[in-house]
């Protein structure tokens, strides 16, 4: 039994043997094991010293941007280097190795802080659980983390759906002094790495620089700290909300005008006005629902909407006031005066293609009285025979003898007093319609016209808001 204890005490040198430490291993336990290391100390050898720390953000994906909640959320991927003066060596001490992995835990890394990150998460870009490090032989390292941001965007819909947007990512390091961390913001590499089905991606600009900031420490007046932004900006694409939202009002908003056209009798004239200011009434409910509800400036669509609902809500009184005139009892009282009966019953119409008083009462048919058979110069003629047996006998009517063709004075004199005022309302009645589609139509298109010079107006929104 002890001869076999003995044994196997001989045989662990050897085994341990059998398995020599790799060349990375015996790196890395020469890097971490070194006198006074400390992953919280500043990776410098003169407290003096600055370290200078960079960061590259590249976007690769839009999640969302929902502009009722101002929050946009992107997929990035971001890297920081610096130099770390502790963790060098000579490659030809470790079989040539000099590149190694590190981990996050192990050695310093920056505490970089997303200020507008609505996510607790998503706060420090950089934690023990994401990140790679590559440490080059000459201290130089190199970390990258994935990471999904949700932060807080601006939303300016003024000018929705034409509109620019400028999302900004402030970036901000941990509590050190600009003479003990220098942190800046690289210029983007690829600014078309941003994907996203409704907007597109302009541009993509960083601002970095020393801030100063007083009474930050008590005792000490004025320090100065570096920070640094990434500003996207951003461009709706407006062909949904054109096929979707734009043409459909604007054809019912046209489609309530076409009404005045429908003659005053159809039953269906004024349930096609009411069917299209329901249907202004849906577009309406979809932009307050799309758009924020706490917007100082509000969308120029929403005006131009508004105005074309109202016109549409109007053309039904109108059309009602009409069908009311056609169909009224009594003689319109500016009938009374000889000028606006000139104006109203003949001019207009003419100017409006329509068929005037006098064309009306023209085609009303008049019941002519058949003519007798007999007229008064019909005579009974008796004759008398040689016999003196009186016999009579009936010559043959003469023709009829033909009656003038009516005048129209004639016919208007065969016209009731309700008759005249019923095709004077339907004459009024009819050259309103014309004359209220006429104005309905002007007024439209001066809206559109207006709501075209504001979208024109858009200066766009500039890089200067993205500065902290």
């Amino acid at each position: 039994m002890a001869l076999n204890i003995l044994i196997c005490i001989l045989l662990i040198p050897g085994i341990a043997a059998r398995y020599p430490r790799s060349a990375e291993g015996e790196l890395r336990h020469f890097l971490l094991n070194q006198e006074n290391h400390s992953p919280r100390d500043r990776p410098v050898l003169n407290a003096s010293d600055t370290v200078v720390v960079g960061l590259d953000v590249e976007f690769y994906a839009m999640l969302d941007l929902n502009e009722k909640d101002q929050i946009l959320t992107t997929a990035s991927w971001l890297t920081m280097t610096w130099t770390d003066e502790r963790m060098s060596w000579d490659p030809s001490n470790f079989s040539g190795v000099d590149l190694i992995h590190m981990y996050v835990d192990e050695i310093w890394i920056p505490k970089i802080f997303l200020s507008n990150s609505l996510s607790e998460e998503a706060l420090g870009i950089v934690n023990s659980e994401r990140g790679s490090i590559l440490l080059t032989s000459n201290g130089h390292v190199h970390l990258g983390a994935p990471v999904v941001q949700s932060t807080q965007c601006h939303i300016i819909i003024t000018y929705f759906p034409f509109d620019t947007q400028l999302c900004p990512f402030h970036y901000i390091p941990e509590t050190m002094l600009a003479h003990q961390m220098y942190f800046y913001i690289a210029p983007p590499k690829n600014e078309r790495t941003l994907y996203s089905n409704q907007w597109d991606l302009l541009n993509v600009t960083v601002f970095s620089g020393v801030f100063p900031v007083e009474e930050f420490v008590e005792g000490r007046h004025i320090d100065y700290y570096t920070l640094g932004s990434v500003c996207v900006h951003l461009r709706r694409d407006p062909t949904y909300y054109i096929t979707a939202l734009l043409l459909p009002s604007t054809f019912l908003c046209v489609m309530s005008f076409v009404t005045f056209l429908a003659p005053p009798d159809s039953g269906e004239r004024i349930s096609l006005g009411v069917s299209m200011v329901l249907g202004l009434t849906v577009f309406q409910l979809l932009i307050v629902d799309t758009l924020p509800s706490s917007s100082k400036t509000p969308p120029i669509i929403g005006t131009y909407l508004t105005a074309t609902f109202i016109l549409a809500c109007l053309a039904v009184p109108f059309s009602l006031a009409n069908i009311a005139v056609a169909y009224g009892d009594r003689r319109l009282w500016i009938l009374k005066y000889t000028l606006f009966r000139n104006i109203l019953l003949e001019k207009l119409p003419n100017i409006f293609c329509t068929p005037t008083y006098s064309d009306r009462i023209h085609i009303v048919p008049i019941v002519v009285k058949p003519q007798p058979l007999f007229n008064k110069r019909d005579e009974v003629i008796t004759l008398s025979t040689t016999e003196g047996a009186p016999k009579t006998n009936q010559v043959a009517p003469l023709p009829p003898t033909p009656s003038p063709p009516p005048s129209p004075g004639r016919q208007t004199e065969k016209l009731s007093a309700s008759e005249k005022t019923q095709l004077e309302a339907r004459t009024v009645a009819l050259v309103m319609d014309r004359l209220f589609l006429l104005v309905f139509i002007f007024v439209f298109f001066a809206v559109t016209a207006y709501v075209i010079i504001l979208f024109g107006q858009d200066p766009g929104r500039t890089e200067e808001s993205c500065v902290i």
